[in-house]
């Protein structure tokens, strides 16, 4: 997991102009069994590429409710800049919100902790966009409106493209060869094992 392999980024490159994705929908699993969905929506509007994503989670042990996670995330792009996002995550109960709009050169970013001013190529960590997933990409986290800086290696695998995020709880991302996300695995605030199955 942790070997760098050099590769060429063919297929983390943008979408030919013009091109809509198809929705995405994705099952999780949380150590073998159903725990929630994960959803992305896509729409072109006056000139825009709107995303938006829904999470939801629910985890139970012994008929209870242990665990309730679900976020809401709406992306503007415009080409490849984005140019508004606005977040609301509810984690078992604690609601929190973060945004971002493009500004100038720049795009703020306004979240729990505060502010930043971030270069015009930033992009948030939602997954679906490999493009974002490249070197010289400034990332933030769009759960809580923060600049990260997570060690990402990349290598190729099944004729797609499998990204690793090394730090904090950890992320494995996979893309088929036309760039589209197709598979996700990460760490649990508990430890236990998530994964994302198509659906």
């Amino acid at each position: 997991r942790r070997a760098v392999l050099g590769l060429g980024l063919a297929s983390l490159l943008p979408m030919r102009a013009g091109a809509t994705p198809a929705d995405l929908a994705f099952v999780v699993i949380r150590e073998g069994r159903e725990v929630g969905t994960h959803t992305v929506r896509f729409r072109e509007e006056a000139g825009l590429l709107r995303a938006v994503s829904e999470v939801r989670i629910t985890v139970r042990l012994a008929g209870f409710v242990v665990f309730r996670y679900a976020h809401d995330t709406e992306e503007a792009w415009r080409a490849d800049r984005l140019v508004a996002l606005d977040s609301r995550l509810d984690r078992n109960g604690r609601a929190v919100a973060s945004l971002a709009r493009a500004e100038g050169g720049r795009l703020r970013l306004r979240g729990p902790g505060g502010e930043a001013l971030l270069p015009a190529a930033a992009a948030p960590l939602t997954w679906w966009r490999a493009a974002s997933l490249v070197p010289g990409v400034p990332l933030f986290d769009p759960r809580e409106g923060r600049p990260v800086e997570p060690q990402l290696e990349r290598r190729a695998e099944g004729g797609g493209q499998r990204v690793t995020l090394i730090g904090g709880e950890g992320a494995v991302i996979l893309y088929d060869a036309a760039g589209t996300w197709v598979g996700f695995e990460t760490t649990g605030e508990d430890g236990s094992r998530v994964i994302y199955r198509r659906a």
